[in-house]
Formats: C-alpha cells, structure tokens, sequence
C-alpha cells in the first residue's frame, strides 16, 4: 500500500490553529498578547520557561513527537525515491516493490525500531500483527524500561511527589499560582520532610554503620532516595539497551502503514496552514526560522550550511517555494511531500566508495536533513499545543500524583455522603448531595472554567490564580509582590525541589550531545533521561551525604539541628522538604502582601492585554 495523503476540512480548527501560532510564538521567544497580537517575551518569562523545563513529563513528551516524526521525516524521504523509482520505469510499483521501496526498507525501520518509537507508540508489537518473538520481547523490555522510569521518578523528587499526592488527594483543582497551593506548601513540606528524615534514619539504624567514605558512614550515603532514584535509572537504561537488542526489523501492517499516513498527512496539512499564513511575509517568515532552531536558541537545531543569508532554514525556503495560496489543500500538500522529500535526500555513495567512513557520513548526513524536517514539523506538533496519547504515555509517578490522587479524593467524597444520607434525613440539611456534586467530574470541570470565565472576572480578581494569570490589571506594587512570589515559588518547586531533576538535566543533556556528535541515528531521549537521571542520583547522593556534611563538620556548623529532647524528631539541614518548608515561609508572606496591595491599590477591571512602548510586537492571523 502506498503512502496515502489525504486532507480533512475539519482538523484545522481556529483553538488549533491560534494553539499552533502560540507554539511557534513561544519558541521563537514571543508570547501571545490577544487576538492576532505577539509580543517578544521579557527575559523574565524566558528564565521561567527555562527553569520550568526541567520537569519528567517534557522528556517523555519530547521523546514520543520526536520519535514519531523522525518515522514521518524517513517515510517521505523514502516515498521520494519511490516516486523516482516508478517514473525511472514508465509505470506504477506494485504494492510489493512499493512496501520493499518504503515501509520496509531500512531507512524506515531503523526509524520504526528506535526505543522511543517502541515506548511511547501504539502498540504494533503484537501477536494478533504477525509479530516475532524478539519484537515482542522487544515491547516488553521498553514497557519494563518505562515502569523503571516511573518508579525512578518518584524515588528522585520524593518530597514533591508526596505532597503533590498529599494536595490532590486532600482537595482538587488547585492551581499551581493560587494562593492556596502556596499555603498547603507551607503547611505540609515541613512534617513531609520531618517524615522521610526519620524513615531513613530508621532504616539506617538496622544495620552498623562501620564503613566510611571521605570520613562520612557509608550507610548516610547509601540508604537515601537520590541512591534508589540513581538505580532504578540504570535499570531503566539497561532494560531500554535490552529492547534495542532484541529488535529486529518487521514487515509494516496495514494498520500501522494507515496510521503512519494519517500521521504525515496531518503533519502536512498542519504545516501548509502556517506556510500560508506566512508566504510573502518577511517578518513571519523570521519567527517561523527562529521556532524551527529551538526555544532556547543556545545549540541551533539546524546549522549555518543549512540556511540563508538571512538565517531562514533552506527546508523552510523549499516549502514556502512549493506551495500556491491559490490551489486546494490537497494539491498543496501533494507538493509539500514531494518537496520535502526531495529536500531530505542525500547521495549514496557508489559501491567502489563505499568505505566505513564513506558509509558513516552518508548515515549522518540523512539524520541530518531529517532533524531539519522534525525541526519544522515540531513547530505544529508538539506537546503544548495537543497531546492525545498524553494519558497513555504517563508513568507511574504521573499515574500515582493525577489520575490515582484525585480519584481517591472522589471516592472519599462519595463514601462520606453514604452516611450523611442518614444526618440529612434528621437535620433535613443536603450534605450528601453537595458531597456527590464535589466528586464529580463534571463539577470540577466547571469548577476550573470559571476562573478564565471573564463574566465572573468581578468575582475571581482578588483570587491568587486569577492575579498570577491577570497580572496587568493591577497596580504596581501589587505587580511586584505577584512576580517576587511567583519567581520564589518557581525557584522552591524547580530549582530547590528539583535538585536531582537539574543534576540529572546536566548528564541527560550532555549524553544527547555526545550521541547526536558521534552516533548515526537520533539520540533515544527516554534512553539519555535514564543515564541522566543514573548520574544525577548518584552526585547528588555524593553532596547530600558526604560533602555537606564534611562542610559543616569544617565550618563548625551542624548538618542536623537537634531539638534537645523538646521534640521526638532532629531537623536534617540536608532534608529537602524541611528545607522547602522554610523557603515556603517568605513565599506565602510575599503572596500575603499582593493580596493587601490589590485591596489598597484596587482591580483596574478586566482589561485586554496591551503591548508596552517599545516592546517588538508583530500579527500573526489565519
């Protein structure tokens, strides 16, 4: 079966299309203002996108759209040839020489077989496919890797995971920025951190504690979550090597070869929209090239042999080239595929050439121009702007904070209004009925809606949420209090909370790097996230049990503050949660004062957002 391109009148709808102009906005470091209004970001917002990044669920976001579209980006490539191919011989191939020429060839099943791909795919592993006995050892390895993941998760963040569960098990749909999130911190991370201080000191205290390492008792470094986070990620990474071996190349059915189509078609369709709202519009046509290099700009996606005078990615020219704002959809899109096709094609070299190094740049040179394809195409399919199999691809320690939390909450809701049936009848009073309203989804739906609900702006505008999200309606000083609160409460969640997750960020980074410089094929990011979190753990293990303690030994200054008997428990100085607790402290003051100052200062109403003098603002429309 050929690839099948086909256009559906309903995908691009408005909410997508303003959802993929705010992604590419946002990776080229402007934000949506209203309407068809971008801004350039502040470097504030950028730092706390950049710090916000740190969290798992990126990762495996990235790893599953990359995945798919380096499958995509071979499969237009490959059709390329085939087209070739078939007009070389004055005839259509057959399904045969069709499915031997593409979906089976090797440059589309080195795609198909990467881990990612196996991971974070639908499952096409299977007997009811005609799959052989390695693939499906293949699948369960990768399904094994990703338990491993989620359970090195909740072992690296322990502290967060425990209170995130704590929160939503204890009440729902609260939002990060409100000011009630900042209050459950300041009250639970302290006896959190209390709690898993004196389980590890428990469990420390079954065994002597004789060995030494740099003068420190080995078990102080051994027995701690950062340890557990730093082999489960081993394990992980190991399981993942596992289904890597075991893989091996598979004839496409053809549901995957259907699902693959409608995979590229709609990437194509997507792409063509944008290209539309861009032709001839130089100043569009920038922020388009400056998504495509990443939203960060720091290591560019596409390099300088690769783009213009003007920096605007040769790919991104050829596309623009090969569509006409006046032809159909389809017809566009059937130019799309050849161009970019024809874009990602790289010479073979000759069999009198073919020498292992001849072979190795040949393999890098096509990694190359299929990146240039997934830079382009992540610009309209990435995570923030629709992710359907985000349920599917949570891990354990996502499964564990929101789908298992907020339903034990539930459950305990409708448990309760069993008996308050009983009170209800005596004291005529309609307790079990406001119970079973809480717990139902539909509720707390509608709960969530009426905080962005703007006839109810006069309601919400001294809510903590709603100042964080509305910032501009309110007067200076409130301004400042809600940015210092939030920058402090970023800084505890994702620098100070996530202490490993930024140690693991380092090696994860610096394994992707050294793939994508030395190997042929893309960089597994579920396979480099499972080394960095391996290394992460275990330098963190190092620092929390050995060198803060030698420094406070040298300093004078105590790594654990006794309470002399006054309370049953001693304070680890090194404890994340107690730690958490304090810097917590300021963070609920500072939001304390935001609230006096929009009483004092007053709501300016609910006004539009407005680009600031001098700020670079462009339009961005269908």
């Amino acid at each position: 079966m050929a690839l099948q391109i086909t256009a559906s009148p309903n995908l691009i709808t408005p909410a997508l299309d303003r959802g993929i102009k705010n992604n590419i906005a946002r990776k080229s470091g402007n934000k949506h203002v209203h309407g068809d209004t971008y801004k350039q970001r502040t470097t504030w917002k950028k730092v706390c996108d950049f710090v916000g990044s740190t969290r798992a669920v990126n990762v495996v976001g990235k790893a599953h759209f990359e995945s798919k579209q380096y499958s995509e980006a071979a499969i237009l490539r490959k059709d390329y040839q085939a087209t070739q191919k078939s007009e070389v011989l004055g005839r259509d191939l057959t399904d045969k020489e069709y499915d031997d020429a593409v979906w089976n060839s090797t440059g589309v099943q080195s795609r198909l077989m990467r881990e990612d791909y196996i991971r974070y795919s639908p499952n096409y592993y299977s007997k009811e496919n005609g799959t052989t006995s390695r693939n499906l050892w293949a699948r369960r390895f990768s399904k094994l890797s990703h338990c491993l993941h989620g359970l090195c998760e909740m072992n690296a963040a322990p502290t967060g995971m425990t209170y995130n569960v704590m929160r939503n098990a204890g009440t729902s749909g609260v939002d990060e920025k409100s000011t009630k999130n900042k209050i459950l911190m300041f009250g639970l991370l302290g006896f959190i951190g209390v709690a898993t201080t004196e389980l590890l000191t428990a469990i420390r205290g079954l065994s002597s504690n004789s060995a030494t390492f740099l003068g420190q008792g080995i078990l102080g470094l051994l027995v701690a979550f950062p340890v557990a986070s730093s082999a489960l990620g081993f394990l992980g990474f190991c399981a993942g090597l596992a289904s890597q071996i075991a893989v091996q190349k598979h004839k496409v059915n053809p549901k995957q070869k259907e699902d693959l189509s409608k995979d590229v078609s709609e990437n194509l369709q997507k792409i063509l929209s944008q290209l539309k709202s861009i032709k001839d519009k130089p100043e569009l046509i920038q922020v388009m090239a400056k998504a495509m290099q990443g939203k960060h700009h720091v290591l560019k996606k596409i390099g300088p042999g690769s783009v213009d005078a003007q920096g605007i990615p040769t790919i991104l020219n050829s596309s623009l080239a090969a569509i006409d704002p006046v032809k159909s959809d389809m017809e566009n899109m059937q130019a799309l595929r050849n161009a970019l096709g024809q874009y990602m094609q790289v010479e073979k070299p000759s069999a009198e050439s073919a020498t292992l190094w001849a072979r190795y740049r040949y393999a890098k040179a096509i990694t190359t121009k299929e990146s240039h394809y997934v830079a382009l195409a992540s610009t309209v399919d990435h995570m923030e702007i629709a992710n359907p199999h985000a349920k599917a691809m949570k891990d354990a320690r996502r499964q564990t904070e929101e789908i298992a939390a907020p339903a034990l909450h539930n459950f305990v809701l409708r448990t309760l209004a069993y008996p308050a049936t009983l009170l209800d009848r005596v004291a005529n009073t309609q307790i079990a009925p406001t119970l079973r309203k809480w717990a139902s989804e539909s509720y707390q739906k509608e709960q969530i809606k009426k905080m962005s609900d703007p006839d109810r702006a006069s309601k919400n505008c001294f809510k903590g949420e709603y100042m964080a999200k509305n910032i501009h309606q309110y007067g200076p000083v409130t301004r400042a209090c809600i940015k210092i609160a939030e920058g402090m409460r970023l800084f505890n969640m994702n620098v100070v909370l996530a202490s490993n997750a930024n140690l693991s960020r380092i090696f994860n980074n610096i394994a992707l790097l050294a793939h994508n410089a030395v190997g042929t094929s893309p960089a597994s990011r579920s396979m480099c996230n499972s080394l960095g979190r391996f290394f992460g753990g275990a330098v963190l293990a190092i620092i929390f049990g050995t060198f803060i303690p030698i420094a406070a030994d040298a300093t004078g200054g105590p790594s654990t503050v006794s309470t002399n008997g006054n309370f049953p428990v001693n304070f680890s100085m090194t404890n994340i949660g107690i730690l958490m607790f304090l810097l917590s402290a300021p963070t609920l003051l500072v939001q304390g004062l935001a609230h006096v100052a929009a009483r004092v200062e007053g709501w300016n109403g609910n006004i539009a957002k407005t680009v600031p003098n001098g700020v670079p603002a462009f339009q961005f429309s269908r």
